[in-house]
């Protein structure tokens, strides 16, 4: 059920409210100058006491916002029902350096309404009809009439069949599956001994979906926004870089244009601002040249068997098995796919990232610069932490989080005057945004710039409908090239770091795209980790 997600994106809710005033919050308090001490006054510029807005009673507002405010500042869940202070430690997060580890995606168990994991039920609207065509369509006679009243569903009985869902004129039956795990492709998430959900890390995959999908808010990841405050505000020459996903065209609102958010970044102070979107040129270099080679190696041996054949010879070697390339920028999907398709681990490419290539490019030059990657992914948060990459990328924030950044510096982006933006990328490169765009990138620039055949593509978003790709993949139902997953419904717009609906980002990325100088990436670079 990915479409839980997409009922809530787009919307501004009381959720999305409270995450907002957090970060904005966090933000104020770091560049006033606050000392650690001085922590357990933040949540009262957050809420107020006297009169809950978000939850029963003030009293667990703010014990979740303290917890949350913990989070936010990159540091281990405390919660208050450990009998532990919230605040304690947190001066170790008062600090340039990295601060972040696993687990990034956290339960606040305070939050939690121990929602129904999952389950078919009768709603009020129930008219005890004569008909009772529910029960007749039920295979395992789950369903009973108690006293000849409204329906009633034995749940240790109840398949989730569905067809007495479909079945009933009144449409008074339905599923309620707890939107958390509807949002999690890989089944990460249950319930524990108490009913609360709960995480099995060892399943996560960091895509952080579920982190928007909760009604309570009751799930959030850390953050880095303390850590990247404290770099902003230390010396000019020791200032990051900020590097700007793909994704990053009108999260900021329509009238903020791609040269005023770059402004923007470097008026907070940014040393240096580069599109992500130059790094995915590099990985469509990459890719598109190695699929290319296979094809045409593939061709040579099925030539050299024909031959061979036609002249009755026996063959030397059989031919190949057809082998598809699997793309490799999303690293929810790589993990997916690794995990649960294992036969296909090898299939997966194992370039860098259009992150770490862009970060890689900036090393290069200058070794001792720091850089923040700034994108729709609370995944590459935890991509960073990867041993091979940390020399690479130092921190890693969201949209939104940058967006507090901007409303606490009292950066009006829209008033910003005519700016330029750094463009360096191909229209293919900053296609990589939207689903598909990865894939098609690799196979026009592989077609045209290296002469390959047209090839086949299988694409996927959503980690469910991936691991339904891969499935029919396996069963031989699908023999596709090049194969493209990506975690967040519709590509990176629909990230859970995103500020915009997914229609409207589609198509700011698309017009940006369009206003790249080449259409093919013309860079040479491209890493192997």
């Amino acid at each position: 059920m990915p479409e839980v997600f997409e009922r809530m994106r787009g919307l501004y809710t009381p959720c999305t409210d409270i995450r907002r005033k957090i970060f904005i919050g966090i933000t104020r308090f770091v560049l006033s100058g606050k000392k650690p001490e001085d922590i357990d006054y933040l949540p009262f510029s957050i809420i107020d006491m006297g009169k809950p807005t978000y939850r029963c009673c003030s009293y667990k507002e703010l014990s979740i916002v303290r917890q949350r405010v913990r989070l936010a500042f990159g540091l281990p869940l405390i919660e208050e029902r450990n009998n532990t202070p919230v605040s304690a430690g947190i001066g170790q997060a008062f600090t340039r350096s990295k601060v972040l580890a696993a687990p990034i995606v956290n339960v606040i168990t305070a939050a939690c309404e121990k929602c129904p994991e999952d389950k078919v039920i009768v709603t009020n609207m129930c008219q005890t009809c004569m008909a009772h065509p529910c029960s007749i369509v039920c295979p395992v006679n789950a369903i009973s009439f108690p006293e000849g009243g409204q329906a009633f569903i034995d749940q240790k009985k109840c398949i989730k069949c569905m067809k007495c869902v479909k079945a009933c004129p009144y449409q008074s039956i339905t599923r309620m599956v707890r939107p958390c795990a509807a949002a999690c492709g890989v089944d990460a998430i249950h319930s524990d001994a108490d009913g609360y959900a709960a995480i099995d890390q060892d399943k996560c995959v960091n895509c952080g979906l579920c982190t928007v999908s909760c009604p309570f808010a009751a799930i959030s990841d850390k953050t880095e926004l303390v850590q990247v405050l404290h770099q902003l505000m230390g010396p000019e020459e020791s200032r990051p870089y900020a590097l700007l996903a793909p994704s990053f065209v009108g999260q900021f609102g329509r009238l903020a244009s791609p040269g005023a958010i770059a402004a923007g970044l470097r008026a907070v102070g940014f040393r240096g601002v580069r599109e992500v979107a130059l790094g995915a040129d590099c990985d469509t270099i990459l890719l598109a040249k190695r699929i290319a080679e296979r094809k045409a190696g593939a061709a040579g041996i099925v030539e050299a068997d024909e031959g061979a054949s036609a002249a009755g010879v026996a063959a030397s070697a059989p031919a190949a098995p057809r082998a598809f390339l699997g793309t490799s920028c999303c690293p929810s999907w790589v993990m997916t796919a690794r995990r649960h398709f294992p036969a296909f681990a090898g299939n997966i490419a194992e370039s860098f990232t259009p992150m770490v290539e862009t970060a890689r490019l900036i090393k290069e030059k200058d070794p001792g610069a720091r850089v923040v990657f700034i994108g729709p992914c609370i995944a590459k948060k935890a991509e960073a932490l990867e041993p091979e990459l940390r020399p690479f990328v130092d921190h890693v924030l969201t949209f939104e989080e940058l967006a507090a950044i901007f409303v606490a510096k009292d950066i009006d982006l829209a008033a910003i005057g005519p700016s330029e933006f750094p463009a360096e990328a191909s229209s293919l490169g900053r296609g990589y945004a939207v689903a598909g765009g990865v894939a098609g990138a690799i196979a026009e620039t592989a077609e045209k710039k290296y002469g390959a055949p047209p090839l086949a593509v299988a694409k996927a978003d959503t980690l469910r409908n991936c691991r339904t790709m891969l499935s029919e993949i396996k069963a031989g139902k699908s023999s596709p090239d090049l194969v493209e997953g990506m975690a967040c419904p519709g590509g990176c717009v629909g990230g859970p770091g995103t500020l915009m609906g997914l229609a409207a980002a589609k198509s700011e990325v698309g017009k940006f795209a369009g206003l790249a100088a080449t259409r093919l990436p013309e860079c040479e670079c491209g890493g192997e980790e």
